[in-house]
């Protein structure tokens, strides 16, 4: 078994060896997919500072790059925070004469509220290769748009805690869950690596939404949940990526892949 681990380990080197001896990143101008893990650091603005405070994200995707730079791809982030600034409205809705949220047992549950919410997008744009260290590096700009959601999701600190107010459908009307649709912008710098170790994308993105409530009522005011509301995210963005190079057909070159 060790020694069938070893033959696959040393075939799959072989491989990569081979493909990477056709070419290389530091010369030729390579089109091809990759497929980026994404990290973000988000401030928002608009309504939705009214609600959260700053955010993270983190997701993956795939875009496709032709010779020319042009770029198409798709991603999916999930979307998290811990700064709820309606927090106090929430907890005075479920609180009671003393200002405490009791649990099942009648002891203080240490509600907490979180941002939770989901961002999935489509883009195109273009590299332009400036300020690079090689063809396949350089400025890139991409524009797109897409779905986007966010909710406050309640929660005890005490694992064992059972909060009546908050349980099964009741959350939902605390949750202020609001569906929608985004565009979005990012400039930044992509950076290949000569040698595939470091590939890495760095930039700012914009993001801005439009939704609205689907729960239809908010338990906390006593109002409809009704209106459109405005969502923008600036973001700091940082994507570790894999490459499937793709090269150039000439008369000397066939196409490969690895």
């Amino acid at each position: 078994m060790k020694n069938r681990f070893f033959f696959f380990l040393f075939s799959g080197f072989f491989l990569f060896e081979q493909s990477y001896s056709q070419f290389r990143v530091k010369d030729d101008t390579l089109g091809g997919f990759f497929i980026p893990i994404n990290f973000s650091a988000s401030v928002p603005s608009q309504q939705l500072a009214e609600r959260f405070g700053h955010s993270y994200r983190t997701g993956t995707g795939c875009f496709y790059r032709t010779f020319s730079g042009w770029t198409f791809g798709v991603e999916a982030d999930f979307w998290f925070g811990d700064r709820v600034l309606t927090r106090d409205q929430i907890l005075k809705s479920v609180s009671n004469e003393q200002g405490l949220v009791l649990d099942h047992m009648g002891l203080d549950a240490n509600l907490m509220t979180f941002q939770r919410g989901w961002i999935a997008s489509f883009y195109t744009g273009n590299l332009i290769r400036v300020l690079n260290h090689n063809p396949n590096s350089g400025i890139l700009i991409t524009a797109g748009g897409g779905f986007l959601q966010h909710r406050i999701r309640l929660e005890s600190g005490h694992q064992q805690s059972i909060i009546y107010q908050i349980e099964n459908e009741y959350q939902r009307g605390y949750d202020r869950l609001n569906v929608g649709w985004q565009g979005r912008v990012f400039i930044g710098y992509l950076h290949a690596g000569n040698y595939q170790t470091y590939n890495f994308i760095v930039g700012i993105e914009h993001l801005y939404g439009r939704t609205s409530s689907v729960r239809g009522f908010d338990y906390a005011t006593g109002l409809p949940d009704e209106g459109v509301m405005t969502n923008g995210l600036t973001s700091l963005k940082v994507s570790w990526f894999f490459s499937m190079y793709r090269e150039r057909v000439t008369k000397e070159k066939k196409y490969f892949y690895y």
